[in-house]
């Protein structure tokens, strides 16, 4: 050990390897990026990839490869992580290499042997939807005014303030034009049971391949490149901690329920990540999140090429996940399991729930229900939506389905009754749903889930719509709510899967605009990210119809050179955005616009709390750490993170008043820990130290605000001794409980 004294005399104890030297070599040992990257993608390949292709393979009817390689991934996030839990609860041990193994081989094994029973699922309506049919020159007369308008917006930010209105305008103008349109002819309704689109020939094949592995390429490249450039070896985002923290207690325990009420499945499945890679979860989120943003690109492909051809298919892929900031700024704020929840897997159960309105048989059923439930075991927001999307599609479908087509009719009602059973198995814990149902028949409380929600309902005012904009982009927005209006006028009969299809994307994007406008909804800021999905759909609806105008036969003159400037317009629009959108993720985090993202999440690790963090790891004797609520605006727990830590939490009095989020063991601990911060030397301040087990006492240095803590209290008190100090962080040790590791 080194002893040193600090500028007021007090000894600082250091270990001998924290010399700058010795850091700087552990560090670069520890954190080799390639090498990193490789095991965290390998592991991530094995885990949330590969278990789940066959089971794919013989529950989805697609010919289109990349179809079945993205459900594949959403059954293996569904069912690694089940068996995971499922092998932890049985033994009742956290989640060991073992087990992991186990998890990874029974559903690999189980792929093989439905597979070679059952075999591949067969081909159907490989694509709802006719061609469009092109665009007329009522629609495309006010549709270059406002992508003008939209244009000239985002080049001059003076403009950006008063435009908004006025493109809504005539873009409304543009949708509802459609229905003068001469060159919009009715469609003929196709066979009941057959492929509507004709097979696709080789250069549609390569063209197809082309253009969605150049999209996937420029959202690696907006995932990865501002991270490698300003952040590594940190990532942006100050959520993460906590998903560290469950992810190390679901290794250590198998359960997170005394930290934070949670579904288990994203932290069993960076648990598995993490032992199957042998990184620690601190380790993998810096080279593997920026992966997660190319989950809703694919996502949203799969869907969207279900609905209306590979061309759209790739139009969402671009649009959710290079034009728009939604899917973005869950990542750069780390919130990932709403990521991958809200963005992806929900996304895959809509269309899944399409794949069964076009073929109603027992494997379409069982994908939708697999998939369903998956939102359940990963996401609380995520739940609440599909209760509410696909309670009011069963309203809305079942009694005509039931009566006018009894086979898709039971289908769907089959689906939906064994996806309620799996949600019920997932949430019967994380939810308390047994008092959640006492509470609903007369019970005195409403359960852990019940209060959760009621904590959330009404506290968060929603956004302006000038923030919306802002989030959804310009391109996004505007071709979407254009393409919402086509989507509702279109005409022609086109067949019961896709009418209600449509139907359901209509719905989606309704609901999500609603709750972003009201506090009601619980989570408004959320809903209005969330927008950014089945507007992205619907986006490249629109604009896959405009391009098509180009290519119309025995148009005139006026209407080709109509069209032509229409796209002309929209490639410079978008262009313009994904310029702008690359060029903010490849600066450091504090270019990102300050409407979009909040000052603590701007703030990033920095190697003098990491150094601080490191010491708590090494002298963790266990018990639980005291910390200030914020160390430079990161929250206390990034220390019981780096320390190995899982209490005490600290929040700061503003956010114990509004009583939001708060962990499940309530307020009080909070309070407790506020009270000791704010009263080193008093005497119950002593008896919550012996009663909470607090072996360090963790403080950032400046900006502690006197009315909840004082620094120099604990400084100048007998009680305490100092351990570690440096620029940033002191630590300090209780004298009753400190014994010299």
């Amino acid at each position: 050990m080194l002893e040193s004294r600090s500028s007021n005399g007090n000894k600082v104890i250091y270990n001998s390897y924290r010399t700058t030297e010795a850091r700087d070599e552990n560090r670069a040992g520890k954190r080799n990026m390639l090498w990193d990257l490789t095991r965290a993608l390998t592991a991530a390949l094995l885990v949330g990839v590969v278990p789940g292709y066959l089971w794919a393979a013989c529950l989805c009817a697609t010919a289109d490869r990349v179809e079945r390689f993205v459900y594949g991934i959403g059954l293996s996030l569904m069912l690694v992580p089940t068996m995971g839990l499922l092998q932890a609860k049985l033994f009742g041990t956290g989640l060991s290499l073992t087990l992991t193994i186990s998890s990874v081989l029974l559903v690999f094994v189980g792929g093989i042997a439905v597979y070679l029973k059952f075999g591949p699922a067969k081909k159907s309506y490989e694509t709802l939807a006719p061609r469009a049919a092109p665009l007329g020159l009522p629609t495309l007369v006010p549709l270059i005014a406002a992508l003008g308008l939209a244009l000239a917006a985002g080049s001059h930010a003076i403009l950006a303030g008063w435009t908004g209105p006025l493109i809504l305008l005539l873009v409304l103008a543009a949708g509802m034009a459609r229905m003068l349109d001469a060159g919009n002819p009715t469609v003929p309704e196709p066979p009941a049971e057959a492929i509507i689109n004709e097979p696709e020939t080789k250069p549609e094949s390569v063209a197809r391949y082309a253009l969605l592995g150049g999209v996937v390429s420029l959202v690696l490249v907006r995932g990865y490149l501002g991270p490698l450039r300003h952040d590594w070896p940190y990532i942006r985002g100050v959520d993460h901690y906590e998903h560290v923290v469950m992810t190390n207690m679901t290794i250590s325990t198998g359960t997170t329920e005394s930290f934070m009420l949670y579904p288990p499945g994203f932290h069993y499945l960076m648990a598995l990540i993490s032992q199957l890679s042998g990184m620690e979860a601190t380790n993998i989120f810096p080279v593997l999140a920026p992966v997660l943003i190319l989950l809703p690109t694919l996502g949203c492909y799969a869907l969207a090429r279900r609905m209306w051809g590979w061309q759209t298919g790739v139009a969402a892929a671009f649009f959710i996940g290079v034009v728009s900031y939604g899917s973005y700024m869950q990542f750069v704020e780390a919130r990932y399991p709403n990521l991958l929840t809200v963005h992806f897997l929900f996304t895959l159960a809509v269309g899944a729930l399409i794949v069964l309105f076009a073929a109603p048989t027992r494997r379409s059923g069982i994908l939708l229900a697999l998939l369903g439930s998956s939102v359940v075991l990963y996401h609380q927001v995520a739940t609440l939506y599909e209760v509410v999307l696909f309670g009011l599609a069963a309203l809305c479908f079942l009694p005509y389905l039931l009566t006018r087509d009894s086979r898709r009719g039971y289908a769907l009602l089959y689906s939906f009754a064994l996806l309620g059973v799996l949600a019920v198995v997932f949430a019967w814990d994380t939810y308390d749903l047994p008092q959640a149902i006492a509470g609903l028949f007369g019970g005195s409380s409403g359960g852990e889930g019940g209060e959760a929600l009621g904590m959330a309902l009404g506290t968060q005012p929603p956004l302006t719509l000038t923030h919306l904009l802002a989030m959804i982009s310009h391109p996004v927005l505007w071709f979407g709510t254009l393409g919402a209006i086509l989507l509702a006028l279109e005409k022609g009969r086109t067949g019961t899967p896709y009418a209600l299809g449509r139907a359901f994307l209509l719905i989606w994007g309704l609901l999500l605009f609603v709750g972003s406008r009201t506090a009601a909804s619980g989570f408004p800021e959320r809903f209005e990210r969330d927008l950014a999905i089945p507007l992205s759909l619907l986006a490249a609806y629109a604009l896959v119809k405009v391009v098509r105008s180009l290519w119309s036969p025995r148009r005139r003159p006026v209407a080709v050179a109509a069209a032509s400037l229409t796209v002309v317009l929209s490639a410079a629009l978008i262009g313009l955005q994904t310029f702008r959108n690359l060029d903010v993720a490849g600066g450091p985090v504090s270019q990102i616009p300050p409407q979009l993202i909040t000052t603590a999440s701007q703030r990033m690790m920095t190697p003098k709390i990491e150094d601080a963090g490191e010491w708590l790891r090494a002298n963790n004797t266990g018990g639980n750490i005291l910390v200030s609520p914020y160390i430079d605006l990161i929250p206390s727990r990034a220390m019981l993170a780096l320390g190995g830590y899982t209490g005490m939490q600290s929040y700061d009095s503003g956010r114990i008043e509004l009583a939001r989020d708060l962990p499940p063991f309530g307020p009080k601990p909070l309070e407790d820990a506020l009270f000791m911060l704010g009263h080193p030397n008093d005497e119950r301040t002593f008896r919550l130290i012996e009663k909470y087990d607090v072996r360090y006492v963790v403080l950032y240095k400046r900006f502690l605000p006197p009315s909840e803590m004082d620094f120099r209290a604990f400084e100048n008190s007998k009680s305490y001794e100092e351990v570690f100090e440096n620029e940033r962080v002191v630590i300090l040790a209780p004298r009753a409980s400190y014994s010299n590791p």
